[in-house]
């Protein structure tokens, strides 16, 4: 049974998905429906504790980053759609490479999340999201080849790669990574996700 509230502030909500285990790669349907509920009927003023609102364009991209932790696919790819920057891109990719087989297929979807990466550019969270990504590596242990591999390839960009999130989650999808390899993806992205709504958040208020 959901803990949310009917009406609820973002850091409640992101509290509350917090508390679940790591999501999927792809977002088949809301994890928990009560949080896209509250997200939907709550005010600006309730979502964001009554702070004064510097940026709506980063509120709703928190917003929109909110949904997609809740791997609500259409709440969030549907406040992405207005937003016009590459912070907005960036979440329109993300919601499209977490869109797996619906609609059009996987191997379209995920050839419209680099088209929208491709729109994102070198963003300003590359550099958290880079180091993240890495420490997760790291934490998964020695002697795990496909995590060897996939860190030196990161390594030798030297920055964060979306292209190669879409490889890894094709390659996930066709069964060639095992179970280990696949886990380790999903908690990359969890902790990209995380970031991108922090960025947001700091910006919105």
């Amino acid at each position: 049974m959901s803990e949310t509230p009917a009406s609820a502030s973002l850091t409640v909500l992101v509290d509350r998905l917090k508390s679940r285990p790591t999501p999927p790669l792809f977002a088949e349907r809301p994890w928990d429906p009560d949080v896209s509920e509250a997200l939907r009927s709550s005010s600006p003023e309730q979502l964001f504790d009554g702070r004064p609102i510097r940026d709506p364009h980063f509120a709703a991209a928190a917003i929109a980053g909110v949904f997609l932790l809740n791997d609500d696919f259409d709440g969030s790819h549907n406040l992405c759609q207005g937003l016009k920057s590459d912070t907005g891109s960036y979440w329109h990719g993300l919601c499209h490479r977490r869109e797996g087989h619906i609609g059009s297929g996987l191997a379209s979807n995920l050839g419209n999340a680099q088209y929208w990466f491709r729109q994102t550019g070198r963003h300003a969270a590359f550099p958290e999201v880079y180091r993240a990504a890495q420490a997760e590596f790291d934490a998964s242990g020695a002697g795990f080849r496909w995590a060897t591999e996939a860190s030196g390839r990161l390594a030798a960009r030297g920055e964060w790669d979306p292209g190669a999130m879409i490889d890894w989650f094709a390659e996930a999808d066709r069964g060639v990574l095992s179970p280990s390899s696949a886990d380790l993806i999903a908690r990359i992205q969890w902790r990209e996700m995380l970031t991108l709504l922090e960025f947001c958040l700091a910006r919105a208020c």
